[in-house]
């Protein structure tokens, strides 16, 4: 078995106890058959809580260079498609549409783990979480617009949108503020 980013060989490893991967040495990418992830599945005792996002400071995040180019999986050779994660992460993950293995570049194991998603593996390829992924990310996009276009008063926005959003007359003070809008 030979990786999907730099051609180099697999080895067996665990990524967790009971859960046999292949991964590689030089980019330290993991290869997951999606059998032997949904056994360790089966043993576990439940779902891992969900971790919420760490906020991070503003220009602290560092994005991973992806390789360019299509990924072959290392079982069979067929293309990797990619598929958002969602929940606040940022990276996507590789899956086989043939085999149904996938591939985790170095520290996305870990980085799901810590935020409990690493149980959710075998969901997040449905048209459910898929759906939701993508509307998050739709959200996120927009709220990204609305800070680029408001400027200084985006926190202002925000805050009142948050307080009036969960407010039990929303509609009586949306029309209040339409009404003073002239």
């Amino acid at each position: 078995m030979i990786c999907p980013i730099d051609g180099s060989s697999l080895t067996r490893t665990e990524v967790e106890p009971g859960l046999q991967a292949y991964q590689c040495r030089s980019c330290a990418g993991d290869w997951l058959r999606f059998g032997d992830y949904l056994a360790w599945r089966e043993r576990q005792p439940g779902d891992a809580p969900e971790q919420p996002e760490q906020p991070t400071e503003p220009g602290s995040e560092v994005a991973a260079a992806e390789p360019g180019g299509a990924r072959r999986c290392p079982d069979c050779g067929h293309l990797l498609a990619r598929y958002s994660v969602g929940h606040g992460v940022s990276f996507p993950i590789d899956r086989c549409g043939n085999c149904n293995g996938v591939w985790l570049d170095a520290t996305e194991w870990a980085s799901l783990r810590e935020r409990g998603l690493h149980d959710d593996l075998h969901q997040m390829f449905g048209p459910g979480w898929q759906f939701g992924a993508r509307t998050e990310e739709r959200e996120r996009r927009m709220e990204a617009q609305f800070e680029r276009q408001l400027g200084g008063d985006f926190g202002r926005a925000r805050e009142f949108a948050t307080w009036v959003a969960d407010h039990p007359r929303r509609s009586q003070i949306m029309a209040y503020v339409q009404s003073c809008i002239r």
